[in-house]
């Protein structure tokens, strides 16, 4: 395959990676970019539902979030944090600092704002066709390309489950998603469910303002009555663990424990979807319960090579995550490296899934790392024979991943140095 021109979609943090790598490597490039600035998810907004344009928004930031990640794994290999950055910095800083690494490599001429990608679909010669609208000036644009790298990220669309009798309750229902600020719950009863690092950090910022919260989240498989306890004594004093919803009411819900409370406000904090509503169904890829397939190492379209994924893994080292999926997927697009058949790709992406899912991973988390990345980077560098990722970044991604579970309110109170590539240090920032 012969790639000269490649079209970046979007200009968040795995965008800016992919455009940085493929200039570097000679190409041309343009990046797609529906806000009217840069950052992702890390643009901050007070709006929610749709921008002036009609278009949903994309990110899910709120006043007061700080990275529920320490700064090392959100770094680029060649674009540091500053010494004194915060070891959790808030969204700001996260901004400023992608600001920083379009700056340095000169990414911002190359990305065309305002411009939502309606269609991306293959053609004749293995080319894309991509039709992109400028939502400024209302127009359409056609341009034709020889390889795409989606980086649309999936923090955006919500997944919401379809509980029984939601649709009755007559108070307020949200997802994380459109949270913007606790002050705007100051005394009221909450329920928040789902218990990732949304719902975690959601509480924690509603028991600071409202006057009761129910924390519903899934029983950890053979835990004890003795272990709940313990997990509920980790929470502020005016939140309760609940385990899952049975059924809602007009004013409440009904757990599975048969106990019922009244709420004036629902939060779910139930995770995002991955959603692709620019790809047209003749480019192969379709989403079953999010799983997103078919891919090579979940990064490639096996059924057409000249398409990558950037950053579809999740709960992993972030952007230095990115940076070696991007690594990897120009090794093969320069023709440097030739991609294995497609029925040896296919049988790479059963083989992977099925060991996953042996692990008790259900379907909706196919694409979930946590003590898998280690070897999933292992895969990507001796796949493409390029420079992995240290061990001391998964290291601190599974210390800090053990430290939010143990102290789900302080986690961020710990700072991280990197020793060398292997080891850490860990001290409490008081």
């Amino acid at each position: 395959m012969s790639v000269s021109n490649v079209a970046v979609i979007g200009a968040g943090t795995s965008g800016l990676c992919a455009a940085k790598h493929c200039l570097q490597q000679g190409f041309q490039v343009t990046v797609y970019e529906q806000n009217d600035t840069i950052g992702g998810i890390w643009y901050y907004t007070d709006d929610v539902g749709k921008d002036k344009f009609g278009v949903a928004i994309h990110t899910p930031m709120y006043q007061e979030l700080r990275s529920n990640l320490p700064f090392q794994v959100m770094e680029f290999p060649d674009h540091k944090y500053p010494e004194n950055a915060i070891s959790y910095p808030p969204h700001r800083d996260v901004l400023a600092f992608i600001h920083s690494y379009a700056d340095r490599f000169d990414l911002k001429r190359h990305i065309k704002l305002s411009h939502l990608t309606i269609s991306v679909k293959p053609i004749e010669n293995d080319k894309w066709e991509i039709i992109v609208k400028d939502l400024v000036n209302g127009t359409f644009e056609t341009k034709i390309y020889d390889a795409i790298m989606v980086c649309n990220g999936h923090y955006f669309k919500p997944r919401v489950p379809q509980l029984d009798g939601v649709d009755s309750f007559q108070g307020e229902i949200l997802h994380s998603h459109n949270f913007r600020t606790a002050k705007a719950y100051c005394g009221k009863t909450v329920l928040v469910i789902g218990g990732g690092p949304s719902g975690i950090d959601l509480v924690l910022h509603l028991s600071k303002t409202a006057s009761r919260i129910t924390f519903s989240q899934h029983k950890i498989n053979g835990e004890s009555k003795e272990s709940f306890a313990q997990r509920q004594q980790l929470l502020p004093d005016n939140v309760t663990l609940q385990e899952n919803v049975r059924r809602f009411y007009p004013n409440g819900a009904e757990f599975i424990d048969g106990s019922c409370q009244s709420f004036e406000v629902i939060f779910f904090a139930t995770g995002y979807k991955f959603s692709y509503p620019f790809l047209s169904t003749d480019c192969g890829i379709y989403v079953d319960d999010n799983f997103v397939q078919p891919l090579y190492k979940q990064i490639f379209n096996i059924e057409y090579a000249t398409m990558a994924f950037i950053g579809i893994p999740y709960s992993a080292c972030n952007t230095q995550m990115f940076d070696l999926q991007v690594r990897f997927a120009l090794k093969f697009l320069s023709a440097e490296k030739k991609l294995p058949s497609k029925s040896e790709m296919i049988g790479d992406m059963r083989m992977q899934t099925q060991i996953h899912w042996n692990k008790g991973y259900r379907k909706h988390r196919t694409h979930c790392l946590a003590m898998e990345q280690a070897d999933y980077y292992r895969q990507l560098s001796e796949t493409a024979n390029i420079k992995n990722l240290p061990a001391v970044l998964p290291a601190i991604f599974l210390d800090h991943f053990v430290t939010v579970g143990k102290e789900p309110s302080d986690f961020r109170k710990y700072r991280y140095t990197v020793l060398d590539e292997k080891t850490f240090s860990k001290s409490k920032v008081e």
